[in-house]
């Protein structure tokens, strides 16, 4: 998912707990690290009892097993597992790591659950929109209907009994851009709460993935502010043990031909948003609020049913026109707010 600069997302966080490592001196203890990684920051903030470096130590496994998910999802990497399959040769087999056999196995359910609008398989539009957005020129449509021919599940042949993935059109590619970075968040979080740092947070761009609350409270604030519009009043939820994601079609624009286009890819036409919605969504883990905030500033209005359908899952959505902005809220949207 790209960065949403244009939503400041706030987190506090406090947090004691009782483990086998001998406790710093002054007891729970705040650390903060960040590390470049996936095209973004992984900040890690943690409340720790244990000393600086029993800390840094469980933080740097933390980073190492992010730069292993990267090694595997970035299709900018012609080396990394992800990069490799979309050079291979179609209707030929290729093995798939644990990982990425889940992560396909969640993205095809997410896929078919917002309709298309999340769509790893897509590898092929998105590398065309990115070139457009280098070269400032709009793709043909011949070169457009050959990659959108080649999105879609249908595609892709998945044998979960041999972990083996295969292309059936020479042109599809996978591009996890919208996912990996709340899965990998994800596992990143259940990494650090296994070595006891329960009170963690983890942000990687617009995704922010917390594990337990504050002692005495019920979660976290979070403060969302759209437009970077500081007149109006931030929208604060708290929360706990859930993940928070933003996108939303804001600043990172080009303009073609007179036509303002976001780098927030359509799939079901193979160019950027040309509206400026942005969304924030509530989910039990990155995996899900990742995608599902794209894919609701992407469908608008009618994904709301998709977020209302959904367990453990609300969103709120912003919809610029001019300098009006309003606010569509799910239907327990309110649970969350502060």
């Amino acid at each position: 998912m790209t960065p949403l600069n244009s939503i400041i997302l706030t987190l506090y966080l406090i947090f004691s707990a009782i483990t086998e490592i001998k406790p710093s001196k002054d007891g729970i203890e705040k650390y903060t690290f960040s590390q470049a990684c996936m095209g973004t920051t992984f900040k890690i903030v943690v409340y720790s009892p244990y000393s600086y470096s029993n800390t840094a130590t469980i933080i740097k496994q933390a980073y190492n097993l992010a730069e292993k998910m990267n090694n595997i999802f970035s299709d900018y990497m012609a080396d990394s597992e992800v990069g490799k399959f979309n050079q291979c040769e179609p209707n030929k087999p290729q093995p798939a790591s644990p990982y990425l056999m889940d992560l396909l196995k969640s993205s095809k359910k997410i896929s078919l659950h917002t309709q298309g609008n999340f769509d790893p398989t897509c590898g092929s539009l998105s590398k065309l929109w990115r070139l457009s957005r280098r070269t400032n020129k709009l793709p043909s449509p011949k070169k457009l209907k050959t990659a959108k021919n080649a999105c879609g599940f249908s595609n892709l042949e998945i044998e979960h009994s041999s972990a083996l993935i295969t292309k059936l059109n020479p042109h599809t590619r996978l591009d996890f851009g919208g996912i990996a970075k709340g899965y990998t968040a994800d596992k990143m979080l259940d990494l650090l709460k296994n070595k006891g740092l329960s009170s963690s947070s983890i942000s990687a761009g617009g995704d922010i993935v917390l594990g337990d609350p504050p002692p005495g409270k019920d979660g976290w604030k979070v403060h969302i502010m759209p437009y970077r519009d500081k007149n109006r009043k931030p929208t604060t939820i708290r929360i706990a043990n859930a993940a928070v994601s933003t996108s939303g079609n804001t600043e990172q624009s080009i303009t073609i031909k007179g036509q303002r286009y976001s780098h927030i890819l359509n799939p079901s036409i193979g160019l950027g948003l040309i509206h400026e919605n942005a969304a924030t969504v509530i989910a039990p883990s990155g995996t899900y609020s990742d995608p599902l905030a794209t894919a609701l500033c992407i469908m608008g209005k009618r994904a709301m049913q998709i977020i209302d359908d959904s367990s453990q899952t609300e969103a709120i959505l912003f919809l610029k026109k001019n300098q009006a902005i309003k606010m569509i809220p799910s239907a327990e949207f309110d649970k969350f707010l502060d």
